[in-house]
């Protein structure tokens, strides 16, 4: 129920969040007294939406006039954090009108118009009617799609824009045509409708009113009539280049790919550089480890890996557009640490049942010791459920030990061995290579053999961890290695109840478990984690019944079979977690198994001859979406 509630609540914070950044975000561009013109290309009043849930950022691509400000102006322009400007004019305008620079940017010509194929400079054509004037600006925006060299020129100004770091401006003289095509292209790169588009074109005309109306102001009236058209911008004119580009490339993504030869990587840098979208592909549907995956993917639109040629970059561009995040929300955020860590956690009812029945002493003489060794195999299975991936666990183990009986009522044991453990969910996978040592003891006041009885156990391991990543969509893999301590005990009261026929052993008990992992830094990706050190400790109570029937002679062997059955609730917070870190930016995962009941349920036989004895078992485990087998093989020898 809790989690359940959880789960919505964060369904409902992702749909407000979401709500509040698709509503317009108000700029606050500076207005200059002397350059008219200057304003963000995101937006006039507010940021300009985009398509796939997306807000143009302010303060990435800044678009002028000339640069001929004043005292004031330029204090403001020094503020921006303008790191570049590139100049879109020839020399002889640059020669009439020089640029006065912004403080700590580097300046860059990129003359557009003098270097197109015909060679004419199409700033120095006269003309005799206000219809030629119109004509030419609209030829000049067929030009830039069908002249070469202008679509050189382009291509090097959208490559530089997208390789460089901080804001930066571009203009020509009026701040307009060469300005407002090249504003156009980023704003359809962008994903902003044609139509907002457009408005955008057209807001040269207000922010330039008073200028043109002075300067006409000052013409005789038949040539204001005719230089009318050149002062101010039309429809007409970026139509007519959009109109180009349909004809001559089909669309807009031709035009930049086939004819500026512009990069899918180019593009999508750009497109990252001016947007930042308010919602992922399917985010909103998201719960648990996915939820907080895809929100890191999110964060990380702001970080030093967005707008740049990251593979994050290409990745999440390309997501966007597939409208679909490929899997990679899951295997972000590290579950597969978390799985390790519950995995280990529950580590010491397997070498409990390893070190079973030869550390008992129940057999022994007074004085007896037995040398004992087992081989354990195991594999567990997690279903995937709304708030973790599946995972699965595998390990295999052996195990040396010594029991020895003190008296009639005490006996006790010790053994070394190791545990190799492989902990695979979410595309990941952990190795636990663990080397143990575990010692115990058991007392009844009445005799070993039967009535009241009392174990203790203890267990102390040294864990070596190493774990690799796929991340998928391109990311690479993340790998890491650490290491650690895994400690345990245990204490349990029984009854040991024999008759001829069965033996009945009941026993009720607390174990505890404390993992000890040190963190480590993840290498390989972009998206490698720096995650934390987990330090857990597990408490559960247990009951386990184990029944041995009559032992049965075949051929001086002496068989004996049994069942066992236990069952295990953990105390208090049963859930397991990891934290990781990425560019400031925090992430938490839960394990798969999420289950606070396990039952497990095994057959036995062991068969003796004298003082050898061999033993196997075979048991199954299960609970909640968990399943699982694991089987085992002993033997002793009795001195």
């Amino acid at each position: 129920m809790y989690q359940r509630l959880l789960c919505s609540l964060s369904v409902l914070s992702l749909s407000i969040a979401a709500a509040q950044a698709a509503e317009s975000v108000p700029l606050d561009t500076p207005r200059l007294a002397r350059i008219d013109n200057f304003r963000d290309i995101a937006g006039t009043t507010h940021a300009y939406s985009t398509a796939h849930d997306g807000t143009m950022r302010s303060g990435v691509f800044y678009r002028s006039n000339a640069l001929t400000p004043s005292p004031a102006d330029l204090a403001t322009l020094n503020g921006l954090g303008i790191k570049a400007i590139y100049d879109l004019r020839t020399p002889d305008e640059i020669a009439a009108t020089p640029d006065t620079l912004i403080e700590g940017a580097r300046y860059r010509n990129i003359d557009i118009i003098g270097n197109n194929t015909s060679g004419a400079d199409i700033t120095r054509v006269s003309f005799t009617s206000a219809a030629d004037a119109i004509a030419m600006m609209q030829e000049t925006n067929r030009a830039f799609v069908n002249d070469a060299g202008m679509r050189g020129q382009f291509t090097t100004l959208f490559n530089e824009l997208a390789a460089g770091d901080g804001a930066a401006l571009f203009h020509c003289t009026a701040g307009k045509d060469r300005t407002g095509w090249t504003a156009a292209v980023l704003l359809s790169i962008a994903g902003v409708d044609s139509a907002t588009i457009m408005d955008n074109y057209l807001a040269t005309n207000d922010y330039t009113a008073a200028r043109v109306a002075a300067t006409l102001a000052h013409m005789p009236p038949g040539m204001a009539a005719i230089y009318a058209p050149l002062l101010a911008v039309d429809a007409s004119y970026l139509q007519a280049g959009l109109d180009q580009v349909i004809a001559q490339y089909g669309s807009m993504d031709n035009y930049l790919k086939e004819g500026l030869g512009l990069s899918q990587e180019t593009l999508y840098v750009l497109r990252a550089k001016m947007v930042s979208y308010n919602s992922l592909p399917g985010q909103l549907g998201l719960l648990g480890n996915a939820a907080s995956g895809a929100q890191l993917l999110q964060q990380l639109q702001d970080s030093s890996l967005s707008g740049t040629y990251s593979a994050y970059n290409y990745y999440l561009q390309s997501a966007i557009d597939a409208g679909d995040l490929a899997g990679v929300e899951s295997t972000v955020g590290g579950q597969v640490h978390a799985d390790a860590a519950s995995y280990l956690l529950r580590q010491g009812a397997l070498i409990d049942r390893a070190a079973a029945p030869y550390s008992r002493g129940t057999e022994l003489k007074v004085g007896q010791y037995r040398l004992w060794s087992t081989a354990l195999a195991s594999y567990l299975g997690t279903d995937g459920s709304s708030h973790a991936a599946s995972s699965n666990e595998h390990s295999q183990g052996l195990m040396i030990g010594l029991t020895q009986r003190f008296s009639e009522q005490f006996s006790g044991h010790a053994g070394f061995g190791y545990s190799r453990g492989n902990v695979g969910g979410a595309g990941g996978e952990a190795d636990t290579d663990l080397t143990l040592f575990k010692a115990g003891a058991r007392y009844a006041p009445a005799g070993l053999e039967r009535g009241l009885f009392v174990d203790a156990g203890l267990s102390a391991g040294w864990l070596d961890y190493t774990s690799k990543r796929e991340l998928g969509g391109g990311l690479g893999a993340a790998k890491g290695d650490s290491h650690g301590t895994l400690s345990g005990a245990s204490l349990a009261l029984g009854y040991r109840m024999p008759s001829s026929a069965i033996m009945l052993e009941p026993s009720l008990g607390l174990r505890i478990s404390h993992l000890d992992l040190s963190g480590f830094n993840e290498k390989g990706s972009e998206l490698a984690l720096e995650v934390d050190g987990i330090q857990q400790t597990r408490r559960s109570a247990f009951a386990n019944l184990d029944v041995a029937l009559g032992a049965i002679d075949l051929a001086g062997w002496q068989l004996v079979p049994g069942v066992h059955l236990g069952y295990e609730h953990v105390l208090g917070d049963h859930q397991v977690d990891s934290q990781g870190h990425l560019l400031g930016l925090d992430i938490e995962q839960r394990a798969a198994f999420d289950n606070r009941d396990q039952f497990t349920a095994g057959v036995n036989l062991m068969v003796s001859l004298g003082a050898l004895s061999f033993a196997a078992e075979a048991g199954a485990s299960s609970g909640g979406d968990s399943h699982g087998a694991s089987g085992s093989l002993k033997a002793s020898y009795l001195f």
